[in-house]
């Protein structure tokens, strides 16, 4: 008899896919750039195609008697809420992060992205209780000399364009949010469902957007070209489509800071993507400063042995 993985196990790989799967959308956002597709653009496009492509995997696992749709009116009213929160902050994330890849690079706008683990540490010990002690503590200030150090491994500080900066700082403070509320905020939604939801309600927001500045027809660009389309079709699929799935229910199995340990990977992924494709390599004192951000988020999120707290799995309730 074969046996089955474990949860733990299960939870690792989601993760390790949903890592990897995130990866590629910096290298994604620069060919949609050179193609001539906006930022804007290429955001709807892929929340778009991502919403698309998981509502049609529902409606097969549906056709098939499994159900992973719970009706609205059956929520919990807290997670209706979280989750109507998420959809903008989604939309938050992508925006600014696709920006940040066009203006700053896919290694600079990464490395300080990956702040984020060590902001779900800390807003764990606000928001839940959680512990640091003074080690922990100690890692927080290296995370953020690991910042430091990115940041001028760029170059002359007078010369960084602060607006990409800023936008990868955005981005984390978004993905923090999204983590918890992901492991915390709407654990009665199934987890394609979430995802269907945020991609979608992101979806709608960009097209406000776009109807608000009067650009509506710049929806069009991707399909000038197959140069401009495949990239926009890859971020959709694999960036949005598999990769929120998967991070949703890993970071259920695991919980948001060990979840967040192994999705570091992406900055691996996305600054190898780089390296190989457009030979971007990073300066030595942002492969450092990247280097400290990692080790202080995977730091802040260890804990004895034993000992409870708000990272252990919370299992997804049934649809």
């Amino acid at each position: 008899m074969i046996s089955r993985p474990s949860s733990n196990v299960l939870g690792a790989v989601l993760i390790v896919v949903a890592a990897s799967s995130f990866g590629v959308l910096g290298a994604m956002a620069q060919y949609a750039n050179q193609a001539g597709v906006s930022s804007l653009t290429l955001v709807t496009w892929r929340a778009g195609v991502g919403a698309i492509v998981v509502l049609l995997f529902i409606a097969v696992r549906a056709a098939g008697g499994t159900r992973l749709w719970r009706p609205w009116r059956e929520l919990p009213r807290r997670d209706r809420l979280v989750l109507a929160l998420s959809a903008p902050t989604n939309a938050a994330l992508n925006l600014a992060m696709f920006v940040a890849f066009v203006r700053i690079g896919i290694a600079l706008a990464l490395l300080i992205f990956y702040v984020y683990p060590a902001l779900v540490a800390l807003a764990s010990v606000v928001w839940f209780g959680e512990r640091l002690d003074r080690l922990r503590w100690a890692a927080l200030g290296i995370s953020m000399a690991g910042v430091v150090l990115v940041v001028a491994g760029a170059g002359d500080l007078g010369s960084l364009d602060t607006l990409g900066i800023g936008l990868a700082a955005v981005g984390a403070l978004a993905q923090m949010f999204y983590a918890l509320a992901a492991h915390h905020g709407f654990r009665a939604v199934p987890g394609t469902q979430a995802a269907a939801f945020t991609m979608g309600g992101a979806a709608v927001l960009y097209l406000l957007a776009f109807a608000v500045i009067g650009r509506l027809s710049d929806m069009g660009q991707p399909l000038t070209s197959m140069a401009a389309l495949w990239p926009v079709v890859v971020a959709g699929l694999v960036g949005a489509g598999v990769a929120t799935v998967c991070f949703i229910a890993g970071i259920r199995m695991l919980g948001a800071p060990r979840a967040t340990i192994l999705s570091t990977l992406e900055p691996v992924v996305g600054v190898s993507l780089a390296a190989l494709l457009f030979g971007t390599l990073p300066t030595a004192l942002q492969v450092a400063g990247g280097a400290l951000i990692i080790a202080a988020g995977i730091v802040l999120q260890l804990r004895p042995s034993g000992e409870i707290a708000e990272h252990e799995a919370i299992p997804e309730l049934p649809a």
